[in-house]
């Protein structure tokens, strides 16, 4: 026999320690799923914008085919047929690209395209998609359709928009209605006390110009309280405007109304 002692077993382990452990493992986890999740949120925040965006550029390619086969003019919002059913822009847009339908869908503010349950509050007609189209360009500034040809700075005019649902104050307060509107006015719009809030991702929101570039901006007008801002011409984000770079046309050598 060596002169080595054996070693002491070790201690039990009693109910008191064994809780502990589980209590110290469990506060591990919640800490470290804290400091993860704004890094999953941030990741989900930026696939959710790429996505859209791409959607987005996806409809205006085929928003701007759709005028070259009727004289540069786009199609309309919504026209009520014979038989009472609509036929909205997102069905007349419809064949000209070749795809999922999923793309009228914006992820951050889903819809069931062409299927949807949610439709306009006011004239009825079903939301077919999550983007919406610059409705100047119907019955606004002359009867009927505004030829895109005429359009003296359609880089620096917004076609297509992000819809979004209706909140009490886009900036300060969220409304619990999910109601989504189709045609995009500007920020100003309200309906029974709520205003269209579209930016989705973070405050921000994928916009396609007249010309055809998509970009992703932080919108500056969503009431007076934000600013001077003229509801047919303003600014919504930088280069970006309602209406012709925030001219009227023909006076592009005064400033832009904001």
């Amino acid at each position: 026999m060596s002169g080595e002692e054996t070693p002491a077993p070790p201690p039990p382990i009693t109910p008191r320690r064994r809780a502990l452990w589980l209590l110290s493992g469990a506060l591990l986890c919640v800490l470290l799923g804290g400091s993860l999740f704004p890094l999953f949120a941030w990741q989900r925040t930026g696939i959710q914008r790429a996505e859209s965006l791409s959607n987005i550029r996806r409809i205006g390619y085929a928003a701007l085919l759709y005028a070259q086969d009727w004289d540069s003019r786009l199609m309309p919002i919504a026209v009520q047929q014979p038989d009472s059913q609509w036929l909205t822009w997102p069905r007349l847009v419809r064949p000209y690209f070749s795809g999922d339908d999923s793309i009228f869908s914006n992820p951050a503010n889903p819809v069931v395209p062409f299927h949807s349950e949610v439709h306009h509050p006011r004239y009825g007609y079903p939301i077919d998609s999550s983007y919406a189209l610059n409705r100047r360009f119907w019955d606004t500034f002359a009867s009927g359709p505004f030829p895109l040809d005429n359009l003296e700075m359609p880089e620096q005019t917004a076609l297509l928009v992000e819809a979004g649902p209706m909140w009490g104050d886009p900036k300060r307060e969220i409304h619990p209605s999910r109601i989504a509107l189709l045609d995009y006015g500007d920020m100003t719009d309200r309906f029974q006390g709520l205003v269209l809030y579209p930016s989705t991702h973070d405050g921000r929101m994928a916009v396609v110009a007249a010309d055809g570039h998509g970009l992703m901006l932080q919108v500056e007008h969503y009431s007076p309280r934000d600013g001077p801002h003229d509801p047919r011409l303003g600014r919504i984000g930088p280069n970006l405007y309602n209406w012709n770079g925030g001219h009227p046309n023909g006076e592009t050598d005064l400033p832009p109304r904001e």
